[in-house]
């Protein structure tokens, strides 16, 4: 696995959105729409590859904080689920953060993804709310 920065713009890019919509918003019977994706083209976006084809990704934003991100949206392919590409990603998305001075990663998790954020040593920080109709919780985490 490769890990590495996407840029807006490209296949790589066009690729992600695929698999953020089949992933994130497929299961819930909706697609990616323009909301979703609208300014992205200032935000960070990262891969994960095997074969040169996109397994997984992570689309984040800057906060009002210069020192701290907001993970927007993560995405494993089914295939790459449960075999360490997710963790894999995280990890080397963070060490990239670090790199360019970033201290604070926050995210909102879906109720079923919080255990895989708790074990990479995000911790739970606001209370259960709905979005896109499904469980979300806040989480964070000093890096």
């Amino acid at each position: 696995m490769i890990t590495k920065e996407i840029k807006c713009n490209t296949a790589e890019y066009t690729e992600s959105l695929r698999l953020r919509s089949g992933v994130l918003r497929a299961p819930l019977g909706k697609e990616l729409s323009n909301l979703d994706t609208f300014g992205e083209e200032s935000q960070l976006h990262f891969g994960c590859f095997r074969d040169d084809q996109l397994k997984g990704c992570i689309v984040a934003k800057p906060t009002e904080s210069k020192a701290q991100f907001k993970l927007r949206q993560m995405a494993v392919a089914a295939s790459f689920q449960n075999k360490g590409a997710g963790k894999r990603l995280i990890l080397d998305f963070e060490l990239f953060l670090k790199k360019n001075g970033i201290k604070k990663v926050e995210l909102s998790a879906r109720e079923l993804a919080v255990l895989f954020y708790e074990k990479l040593g995000y911790e739970v920080v606001g209370g259960f709310y709905l979005e896109q109709g499904i469980g979300h919780i806040k989480m964070q985490k000093i890096i």
